[in-house]
């Protein structure tokens, strides 16, 4: 099988994982990789070896050899990357936020289309086999009526005053909990109800106005969200809500996703993320463990361990991964809708956050519409 060539842009947290999921995957061959800062390049390139190792991101993105470009720079870097690897038609998977702006996300979505490459966004939550099941057993009806969707993404990363630096609160957008995790929930909720977010009500806090630095002892004015709870409904009719925040303390990284039905509620915890939880009348709550007995044929491909091995946030990266390639292997992604997260589905959760950006600000429902 021919090796498909790949430079990581961005060798941060993110990159880091990036490189470590790619790894796992036989067809693929890390060409290059991009840091920050050149001081950087030698210890990169011992732990993470590649044939090319560069500060510059132009030069990988116009190597030839290249074939797909993984963007895992900040927030604020991704349109200009993204565009330049489009134009040298390169396929491209990017880490989420797709932009800063709806409609630059909107821009970018469409250049991607226009050049006919394989786009992706990474919403590894998708891939939890559990996710996956759940979504599945929704769309056969097996919850019946559905009445409601609820749930959360909490972390206490910035409960105290003085959890600050430019990387954690960077304050390039007025929002911050519902663009870095608000959206991971929202493009959850919409994958497993087969469902676009409609519209939003939104309440968005900063919980601390000014925060200090605690290397410089300098205060920081802030501006944008450290928590935000919304009410939302999706175009089939679903309404619910959830809770956004940076500020809950002893949450690590809990999202947490739940749809009652007439018939069943399914639950899906991401820490405790290898069970599928099911509510019924007849039998109470219980816990599924992904296997073949409890998941569908089209699950089955994501599921690697027996069950009880837990698999985890790192398996569920690689299955998004292995999704994206596949699809550029067997020329799917030219065809229609993808299971991964596409440029389209990026630019729908730029939409999601200018809403609740809205909503709260004229304390209204908002249609995501109107964003577009």
């Amino acid at each position: 099988m021919k090796k498909v060539n790949v430079g990581i842009i961005g060798m941060g947290f993110i990159g880091k994982r990036h490189y470590r999921a790619l790894s796992v995957l036989p067809f693929i061959k890390i060409k290059a990789v991009c840091v920050s800062r050149p001081e950087k390049t030698a210890e990169v390139k011992a732990q993470y070896p590649a044939d090319i190792v560069s500060d510059d991101w132009r030069m990988i993105i116009e190597d030839p050899s290249v074939e797909v470009i993984h963007n895992c720079t900040p927030n604020h870097l991704h349109d200009e990357i993204n565009e330049a690897a489009i134009k040298a038609g390169k396929h491209i998977y990017a880490e989420k936020p797709l932009s800063l702006a709806a409609g630059k996300a909107h821009d970018i979505w469409k250049l991607a289309e226009k050049y006919g490459i394989a786009h992706g966004v990474n919403h590894q939550y998708r891939f939890h086999p559990a996710v996956m099941e759940m979504k599945n057993r929704i769309r056969e009806g097996k919850a019946g009526q559905l009445f409601f969707i609820r749930g959360c993404y909490l972390q206490d990363s910035l409960t105290r005053r003085n959890d600050y630096s430019k990387r954690r609160i960077p304050e390039t957008s007025p929002a911050r909990a519902v663009l870095d995790i608000g959206v991971h929930w929202a493009d959850l909720a919409a994958y497993v109800l087969s469902s676009p977010v409609e519209k939003v009500y939104a309440r968005m806090y900063t919980h601390y106005p000014v925060r200090t630095d605690p290397l410089t002892g300098k205060e920081m004015k802030i501006h944008s969200d450290d928590t935000t709870s919304v009410m939302v409904k999706f175009l089939n009719g679903v309404e619910g809500h959830a809770l956004f925040s940076k500020c809950m303390a002893g949450h690590k990284n809990d999202l947490v996703i739940t749809v009652s039905g007439g018939e069943k509620e399914y639950s899906w915890e991401q820490q405790r993320c290898d069970l599928l939880c099911v509510g019924s009348r007849e039998n109470g709550n219980t816990v599924e463990y992904m296997c073949k007995e409890n998941c569908g044929d089209e699950v089955l491909p994501y599921i690697t361990l027996p069950p009880g091995h837990t698999q985890g946030w790192r398996d569920a990266l690689v299955n998004a991964l292995y999704a994206f390639y596949k699809s550029i292997y067997d020329g799917s992604y030219k065809k229609g809708k993808m299971e991964y997260a596409t440029f389209e589905d990026g630019w729908k959760g730029n939409c999601f956050v200018e809403a609740c950006l809205k909503s709260a600000k004229e304390n209204r429902w908002v249609s995501l519409e109107e964003e577009k």
